[in-house]
């Protein structure tokens, strides 16, 4: 091995390879985001009811946040249903 190989093997950690770079170019050409991409998608009803499904699950997380779970307590008591109407008059 050389000495300007040592200490370094492959790519720089972060950078992409030539299809990547080549699939972002295209992406940059085409003026469309890959959300707008994928809403053009699920948005065709020429295209198969699948294949828009599975765009719009791939773009939900960028329209919509995702509920959060929250947790409640609540003191429950046994009530009858005779109590529950005398309650409610």
């Amino acid at each position: 091995m050389s000495k300007e190989r040592q200490g370094r093997m492959g790519r720089p950690k972060g950078s992409h390879n030539k299809a990547t770079l080549e699939q972002i170019e295209k992406i940059k050409e085409s003026g469309q985001t890959p959300l707008e991409y994928l809403a053009s998608i699920y948005q065709d009803p020429a295209r198969d009811i699948k294949d828009r499904i599975d765009a719009a699950k791939a773009a939900s997380p960028y329209v919509h946040s995702r509920l959060s779970s929250m947790e409640v307590n609540a003191a429950v008591t046994e009530v009858s249903h005779e109590e529950w109407i005398r309650m409610l008059s």
